[in-house]
């Protein structure tokens, strides 16, 4: 169980790159290059499940998009790494992120892109919002084991 959590926790910033992204214009471009940074970030697991979290992520400049890596740990378990992009898709207009598990679409707002998944498998369903800005950066998380335990987690980042 503490494993499926730790999985979706790293899930919240998506995991491993897949296909290309769809080129931006210069405003989508500009926008994106302007996340890019390090970011360290604790939380605590709470319900069901319980303890603390720390993340490393880092958003660097991928030219038309931007690519991350990051790195989740909960005590007792082993470190979840991650990494994907994120980008803008002019064919369907909206932002993207993109790793191994797929793509989820993005909604911006202001200055603030919002990336909301969810995943349902044998243990449970798990809900996560990624919420990035170029000054923060914070991730919710949910989780309903099979037994209808609920965990949540929110992680806040700092630069």
């Amino acid at each position: 169980m503490f494993r499926f959590v730790a999985m979706s926790v790293a899930a919240a910033a998506m995991i491993a790159i897949t296909a290309p992204p769809v080129i931006a214009g210069p405003a989508e471009t500009a926008f994106l290059q302007k996340l890019s940074n390090t970011w360290q970030g604790r939380g605590q697991l709470s319900g069901a499940e319980s303890g603390p979290i720390s993340c490393r992520l880092v958003f660097a400049s991928g030219g038309r998009n931007v690519k991350y890596q990051g790195r989740c740990a909960i005590p007792d378990m082993a470190a979840q790494a991650f990494s994907g992009s994120l980008s803008y898709n002019d064919q369907t207009g909206r932002y993207e992120a993109r790793s191994a598990g797929g793509v989820v679409p993005g909604e911006r707002r202001g200055d603030r892109l919002i990336f909301t998944t969810s995943s349902r498998n044998v243990r449970g369903t798990a809900t996560s919002t990624m919420t990035i800005s170029p000054s923060s950066l914070v991730v919710d998380f949910a989780m309903v084991d099979r037994d209808g335990g609920k965990t949540t987690s929110r992680i806040t980042f700092d630069r």
